[in-house]
């Protein structure tokens, strides 16, 4: 009898080991990201975010007359020491692109900003938008 119990008993603590990896998964679910607005652009996409890194899609549209206009997601570590980028850029007025879906590996923080590029090579850059 004492040993069907202890068999049991340990049948049910390895089931329960087993299903562990199960609870300590994180369900993430897809956001939008937004972008900061800036004249002649119109930027956006989504995103993903997992323990240690977060998907992106980027689409980014030339609205005005610029060369090019971009759409950048700066991802980083916590103490934002490391960072890393992903973005889409339009060539041309009434031009779209879309990138990804993409991972970057880290998910400390995450930021996003536009920018327009002329012909004479001037660029303006929006201000950084923080999304966490």
């Amino acid at each position: 009898m004492l040993r069907r119990i202890s068999v049991i008993v340990a049948t049910a603590a390895m089931l329960a080991l087993s299903a562990l990896p199960a609870f300590a998964t994180t369900h993430s679910s897809t956001h939008k990201l937004h972008f900061p607005s800036q004249h002649g652009v119109q930027a956006w996409g989504t995103y993903k975010k997992f323990n240690r890194s977060v998907k992106l899609y980027v689409c980014v549209k030339d609205t005005g007359s610029s060369f090019a206009v971009g759409a950048v997601a700066l991802a980083s570590n916590s103490t934002n020491t490391h960072v890393v980028n992903f973005g889409a850029v339009a060539i041309g007025p009434g031009q779209t692109v879309c990138r990804g879906p993409f991972t970057l590996h880290y998910a400390g923080h995450l930021r996003t900003y536009t920018f327009t590029a002329g012909t004479n090579g001037q660029i303006h850059k929006s201000r950084i938008k923080k999304i966490y």
